[in-house]
């Protein structure tokens, strides 16, 4: 009967502690959709939110080095003409904040990168400028906001997050660099599984 007893004990305090754990690395596919909130509400009232042409699929990454920091890499792919590719990577580094030991907030920055190979000219480019230029392609990057809710479970965690770009590149400078378009703001959902 004592034997049972501790069993149960030690199951009930294991298994909190699996699912609350915050997972070191997590991995997993991300849906995002392609329009904007201004340009969501228009397409409610034209019917056309859910063509496949609206969505970019990837992946996501991310590293909890602490309880309350995550670093978030959500990348997305894209194909187009004569062989040519493209991938948009947003890094953000977040401040997490638990609200449950299932459920948490994230709100981070980081900048915006776009890198593109072009099929015709067989050469990548980042921010629209040769990958050689990497100092000024960097300078034409903008920072992005980025706010995530995720329920996290002992092996997988699902999350939906909002992207709210800045107004103008590290380049153009002033006020404007820090400046979020709310307007703009996109939404992703993403499913992650947790290791460690």
């Amino acid at each position: 009967m004592k034997r049972r007893l501790l069993s149960v004990l030690i199951a009930l305090t294991i298994i909190p502690m699996a699912v609350t754990a915050a997972p070191f690395f997590q991995v997993g596919p991300l849906v995002s959709y392609n329009k904007t909130v201004v340009e969501m509400q228009d397409s409610v009232e034209g019917g056309d939110e859910w063509d496949i042409n609206n969505f970019s699929f990837g992946a996501d990454i991310r590293i909890n080095p602490l309880k309350h920091l995550s670093i978030d890499i959500p990348a997305t792919l894209g194909f187009g003409n004569h062989g040519s590719v493209s991938i948009a990577l947003i890094p953000t580094v977040n401040v997490n904040i638990p609200i449950t030991g299932l459920f948490d907030l994230a709100i981070g920055v980081g900048p915006q990168f776009d890198f593109q190979y072009i099929g015709d000219n067989k050469d990548w480019t980042m921010n629209g400028l040769p990958m050689e230029n990497a100092g000024d392609a960097f300078a034409q990057s903008k920072l992005a906001y980025r706010a995530g809710a995720t329920f996290n479970l002992a092996f997988l965690s699902v999350g939906l997050n909002a992207t709210i770009p800045c107004k103008t590149s590290f380049s153009e400078g002033g006020w404007d660099v820090i400046n979020p378009m709310w307007e703009s703001t996109r939404v992703s959902a993403v499913a992650l599984f947790n290791f460690g």
